[in-house]
């Protein structure tokens, strides 16, 4: 697919669904629960991440699991309603095709908004369970390659952050192998599918970029379901 026509013939639509997506990934459960349990931004306690790890140190497992959630949910609402919505764009394009390249614009635009939230001045989380929810839909297969990548970095090592870059990298790669070698899409198709993970992942690595320092100094904090402090 040329992506320069498609996005020619379907801007309309498909600035609506970036906008709608947009606007769901700037919601931050992150900031909600910290607001509801401890009266605070949580951004203003542990590492000042608006993210499920933070929370989890500060406050500990039931809002994790409430921010895990949330984050999961607006991008798995954002990609089925782009999903919805490019299925019955008609046209002269693959409708397939049309619809993937549609859900992956709004997944990585709802994390976008996830990383850089309107309503709380452009400062938000890392975009990791944003990432799976998006993955989840788009392809279920991607997104436990990447889950499975995250998992056994995090077992191995007690870093989340390392863990969380390495199954960006995993999800890129995966995205390629899926399409082109398991799919059969045609090479072009299957390269501007994986040039969506790659955004994500090279976005979220600059995100990273404090705790890349941290590693390499030996600083980074290691995950502990023990404490609501950061170790």
């Amino acid at each position: 697919m040329d992506l320069v026509a498609f996005i020619s013939a379907k801007w309309l639509p498909l600035l609506l669904t970036a906008v709608i997506a947009y606007l769901l990934g700037s919601i931050s459960p992150a900031i909600l629960v910290g607001r509801c349990f401890a009266k605070t931004d949580i951004r203003e306690m542990g590492s000042g991440n608006a993210g499920a790890t933070n929370v989890l140190r500060s406050l500990g497992k039931v809002p994790a699991i409430i921010t895990t959630a949330g984050d999961l949910a607006k991008s798995v609402v954002a990609v089925l309603l782009s999903r919805l919505f490019m299925a019955n764009l008609g046209g002269d394009f693959n409708v397939d095709q049309s619809v993937r390249i549609g859900m992956y614009i709004a997944g990585v635009v709802c994390i976008l908004g996830h990383l850089f939230p309107l309503y709380y001045g452009f400062r938000g989380g890392k975009g990791v369970m944003a990432t799976l929810g998006m993955l989840l839909v788009v392809d279920w297969r991607v997104a436990l390659a990447a889950l499975g990548g995250f998992i056994l970095v995090v077992a191995l090592t007690q870093y989340v952050s390392l863990g969380s870059m390495i199954a960006g990298v995993v999800m890129t790669a995966a995205t390629f192998v899926f399409c082109y070698a398991v799919d059969g899409l045609a090479l072009n198709l299957s390269l501007l599918c994986t040039v969506f993970p790659a955004i994500i992942t090279v976005v979220v690595t600059i995100k990273h970029s404090a705790n890349i320092r941290r590693l390499i100094n030996g600083t980074e904090s290691k995950l502990s379901f023990c404490s609501k402090k950061e170790v």
